[in-house]
């Protein structure tokens, strides 16, 4: 809840890394095989791992020298019909996210999960990080700048994203009884569909 505060966003889902934060963010935004994403190549192996881990293909783009994060223009050039989603990555904590790649996504009905992992606190025009993108994931990492030991975590203003990285986190382990087949299951009961 104060992640989430802080993020200016509706709902932040806690996770072990910030690599398990880009998988189920990536997951919940439906990306699969066949699927890509574009991305900065000025980034952690992670931003384009956990797209391998489901079977994506990922392109890299050119950044912007003056901000070293990926450049829209370039993004435009791009996309394809099998872009999925984009995933700029904060460098230096600046964030990556702007007005300009917001429209690109929204023209080309294409999700964006910001990397955010180095710039939690950081705001683009008055708006925190974590607010901004469709989905925004961090790390706690001991190199970051707030660390946990390690860590990660999702925010999204999305209630359905929302229930999907809820439980994607969880394998999918349903307990709630409205979600379950079986009628008055004991309390130790759960299903994975």
């Amino acid at each position: 809840a104060s992640l989430a505060k802080i993020c200016g966003a509706k709902y932040a889902i806690s996770v072990s890394s910030g690599t398990a934060a880009l998988h189920i963010a990536y997951a919940a935004a439906g990306l699969g095989p066949g699927d890509e994403i574009i991305t900065s190549p000025l980034t952690f192996a992670a931003t384009a791992n956990a797209a391998l881990m489901l079977g994506a293909r990922v392109r890299f783009c050119d950044i912007d020298p003056n901000t070293l994060n990926i450049d829209a223009k370039e993004v435009v050039k791009k996309i394809n019909e099998k872009t999925k989603l984009i995933a700029p990555v904060d460098f230096a904590g600046l964030p990556a996210f702007t007005d300009e790649l917001g429209e690109i996504a929204t023209k080309n009905n294409i999700a964006i999960v910001e990397d955010a992992a180095h710039s939690i606190g950081a705001r683009y025009q008055g708006r925190p990080v974590g607010s901004l993108a469709d989905m925004t994931t961090f790390s706690f990492h001991p190199v970051k700048t707030i660390t946990t030991g390690e860590g990660g975590a999702v925010t999204t203003n999305s209630p359905e994203l929302y229930e999907k990285l809820c439980h994607l986190r969880n394998h999918y382990m349903l307990r709630n009884p409205k979600d379950l087949r079986e009628e008055n299951p004991p309390p130790w009961h759960y299903e994975i569909p």
